[in-house]
């Protein structure tokens, strides 16, 4: 149970919010969704590469700051590609209860690690990337687990649900029963299904029964909403939520790589480090010479390089233009009283 008032008032920014701030920036998850639906087929022959295919739109939902949950399994898939298609086949058993079909895909994944995992120190297969291969089975039941998000969502609906690290059972028989109760009262507001529908298009995932919709509202209410009387951050740095998804190993293997890491690319980054690791362009050229674009573009086009040599995830802009400096940087507006933008 929760307070459905406290519900409605979230939705109220919620809808506010949705198609101009929103929609741009998760339309992703609908995407991932029809991309899973398209190619997923659990018989194969070449299990390992048709797993790629249906995993390929999930972005930073499956891969973020040092968690790379879809490319463990992948490499698995490619050393062992029929123990790991049995662990999706046990996964997607309906008729087994939910927490033993997750605990059971965790368990086994913890096999592999230590058998092929060639010095690795996780396989990232925990309950939030585990819940997220079911959503994208089954997106008009299943929804996204994230303990911290569940439990700020409980705590701003004053739900009677209760969420505790280490409590994985609870925790997602909790979560599951809260989120239907919430999508629930979703699938009566009709505003809100015809904004969905209005942005919806054929990439995407119909979503229909708005569990999607769901996992949306959840993660507004704990990244946004939640925090709608905060005095905001003197030095926010951004994006939070994106990662390149490219391990320590990686990038010491693209630094030695010299049609990636060209002199000026080591230069730039060099100066950046001495500067103290953060510094605009303009405090570069000032300090070391250069000018401003030469920073600019050059880190451009490194990126441009680090994408097209590791295929990693892009970040995008609304206008669906990739943006380059986030494979290299997290950034935020200069100061007054700092030289540079």
């Amino acid at each position: 149970m929760f307070d459905e008032f406290r519900l409605k008032e979230a939705l109220v920014s919620y809808k506010r919010d949705f198609a101009q701030k929103l929609w741009p920036n998760e339309k992703y998850k609908w995407q991932a969704v029809k991309c899973f639906q398209l190619n997923w087929d659990v018989n194969a022959t070449n299990f390992a590469e048709m797993l790629k295919k249906s995993l390929s739109a999930t972005a930073n939902l499956l891969a973020s700051v040092n968690n790379f949950p879809a490319r463990m399994i992948q490499k698995f898939a490619e050393i062992v590609p029929e123990e790991v298609r049995a662990m999706y086949i046990e996964l997607f058993d309906e008729s087994k209860d939910v927490y033993e079909r997750i605990n059971s895909f965790k368990l086994k994944s913890s096999i592999l690690l230590e058998r092929y995992g060639n010095g690795a120190a996780q396989h990232y297969q925990n309950e939030n990337s585990i819940s997220t291969y079911l959503w994208l089975r089954y997106p008009d039941k299943y929804y996204i687990f994230k303990l911290s998000e569940v439990k700020v969502v409980a705590s701003e609906l004053e739900s009677d649900y209760r969420f505790k690290k280490g409590a994985y059972a609870d925790n997602i028989h909790n979560f599951y029963a809260l989120y239907n109760e919430i999508c629930a009262e979703l699938q009566k507001d009709d505003e809100l299904r015809n904004m969905l529908a209005a942005q919806v298009d054929s990439t995407c995932y119909s979503d229909l029964e708005m569990r999607t919709l769901t996992i949306d509202v959840g993660f507004y209410i704990s990244r946004y909403y939640s925090k709608r009387n905060d005095e905001p951050a003197a030095d926010e740095w951004w994006p939070t939520d994106y990662s390149p998804a490219i391990s320590t190993e990686e990038w010491i293997a693209l630094l030695n790589d010299a049609e990636v890491f060209i002199p000026s690319s080591l230069e730039i980054m060099k100066r950046m480090l001495d500067y103290g690791g953060k510094a605009t362009c303009t405090q570069l050229s000032v300090k070391y010479g250069e000018t401003k674009n030469f920073y600019n573009s050059g880190s451009v086009a490194l990126a441009r390089r680090v994408a097209e040599r590791t295929g990693c995830p892009v970040m995008q802009r609304d206008t669906g233009d990739p943006r380059w400096w986030t494979i290299l940087y997290v950034g935020k507006d200069a100061g007054k009283d700092e030289e540079g933008s």
